[in-house]
């Protein structure tokens, strides 16, 4: 054994010795900077010119590591994060808000649906749960599209109605598969858009005289920032056959949906600090007998709650529509509640 390798191989012995709780954990790069050198046998050098190379490169590692954590990168080359507003793993989403009311109040509740002498009380409790997931991607020339379907139920629940013994005055299910197309946007301050386009089935599942349902085609054009989100959303009511001449729709339970609904809606948020404001409006766009809705919604921070998903949630709703069975009752309804997923 050389002169040179002794003294390397006696410093190696006692490192292992030592073991990994004696030595500094910044050592290994030096110390198998050592073995490198020894195993290839650069004769050549001496002892402190092999130990002066060997901190160089040590000190070299412990600024590449000081650069990545000082950006926040991983060991690993740091990557581009990648928008998940559609997951690859088809994993289940929120399409639209998920909330609770937990009291609401009703102006005027339209009795006119139910038969008897069955009054429905001004106070119920209303929620909405919407989800929506991937059924596949492909390309659409050199863009990612995405095909969606996605399902929402929306109920008005009369809780406090004792008389009654607190029955579900409604529930609309509202399932729908629409395609989504992001586009680039060149537009400052927006950060994304998407065309959308679907069709979306809607009814309470109920049977005469109850029953309502319609079927839409739509398109909903998406635009969004850092805090606000725009959806302009018109759509065209597939026709389906009726006959009153008994008094009874077949086929069709409200052929004038379109007259109190109209053609479209409208809708945004806009984000402030922790608090979400919302609106939706529609209109049937006809200067007489002019018909629409508007509805406006703030959800809030709840201070002793440190979630940022679970929000307080006010909600407003003035028109028609805001049910099936209700969609020809102009509804004024406030209430408050909890926001379980919102638009931002």
């Amino acid at each position: 054994m050389s002169l040179f390798t002794r003294p390397l191989v006696g410093l190696l012995l006692a490192v292992l010795l030592l073991g990994p709780a004696e030595a500094p954990l910044a050592a290994t790069t030096y110390e198998e900077c050592l073995l490198h050198a020894i195993a290839a046998g650069q004769d050549t050098l001496t002892l402190g010119e092999v130990k002066a190379a060997c901190r160089a490169e040590q000190r070299a590692g412990a600024d590449r590591t000081a650069d990545r954590e000082s950006s926040g990168a991983p060991e690993e080359e740091q990557e581009e994060a990648v928008p998940t507003t559609y997951a690859d793993d088809f994993s289940v989403t929120p399409h639209r808000q998920n909330y609770i009311l937990l009291y609401s109040h009703n102006t005027n509740p339209n009795n006119t649906p139910y038969p008897g002498n069955d009054r429905i009380d001004h106070d119920e409790v209303t929620f909405q749960v919407s989800l929506k997931f991937p059924v596949l991607s492909f390309q659409l020339g050199d863009t990612d599209t995405y095909l969606m379907a996605a399902y929402t139920a929306t109920s008005f629940w009369q809780a406090y109605n004792k008389t009654l013994s607190s029955p579900f005055r409604e529930t609309n299910n509202e399932p729908e598969l629409f395609v989504v197309y992001p586009m680039d946007s060149q537009i400052p301050g927006l950060e994304r858009i998407s065309l959308t386009g679907g069709l979306v089935h809607q009814s309470n599942g109920r049977s005469e005289p109850l029953s309502r349902s319609w079927n839409r085609l739509y398109v909903n054009l998406v635009l969004e920032g850092e805090n606000f989100k725009i959806s302009i959303k018109p759509w065209y009511r597939i026709p389906e056959k009726h006959n009153n001449s008994l008094g009874i729709s077949e086929g069709d339970d409200n052929p004038d949906i379109s007259d109190y609904l109209g053609y479209g809606e409208v809708s945004g948020a806009l984000k402030i600090n922790s608090n979400t404001l919302s609106f939706m409006l529609r209109n049937n766009l006809r200067y007489h007998d002019n018909k629409g809705a508007i509805q406006l919604g703030w959800s809030f921070k709840i201070p002793f709650i440190k979630s940022d998903n679970l929000k307080g949630y006010l909600h407003y709703f003035n028109g028609y529509g805001e049910s099936l069975i209700d969609y020809d009752a102009s509804v004024e309804r406030i209430g408050i509640g909890l926001m379980l997923a919102d638009w931002l």
